[in-house]
C-alpha cells in the first residue's frame, strides 16, 4: 500500500517488505522545482510524488523553514530506523521488493 504523503509518527509504516530503500532529500525549494528544472524529465514538478512510493514528511513540526543536510539524514535515519530494521528482520523469509521514499 502506498501512501502520498505521511507523517513519520503516523505509526503506519507500511510493512511491505522491499529490497531496497532510497531516501530523497529535497532542497530548499523542494523536489518538485528540482524536477521543474529538469530539461530531462517529463513529468511536472507539481506530479513529482508520482515518482515514489511512498512520501514522508520526516519532521513535520520543525519550526523552520529548512534543516541543514547533515542534521535531516541523522533525524531521517533515526525516525525510519524501526521500519529498516523491521524490513530487514523479516525479509529474511518473505519475498521482498523495492521502495522508494522521499522526505521533506
Amino acid at each position: 500500500k502506498s501512501k502520498s504523503k505521511a507523517d513519520a509518527t503516523d505509526g503506519d509504516g507500511n510493512d511491505e517488505q522491499f529490497d531496497h530503500l532510497l531516501i530523497v532529500f529535497g532542497g530548499v525549494a523542494g523536489i518538485e522545482e528540482c524536477v521543474d528544472a529538469d530539461e530531462s524529465m517529463t513529468l511536472a514538478g507539481e506530479d513529482s510524488k508520482k515518482m515514489f512510493d511512498v512520501w514522508v514528511n520526516i519532521c513535520p513540526y520543525q519550526g523552520s523553514r529548512t534543516i541543514r543536510s547533515e542534521e535531516a539524514v541523522f533525524i531521517a535515519l533515526a525516525r525510519l530506523s524501526p521500519y529498516i530494521a523491521r524490513n530487514s528482520t523479516a525479509s529474511e523469509s518473505k519475498g521482498k521488493k523495492q521502495r522508494v521514499v522521499r522526505t521533506e
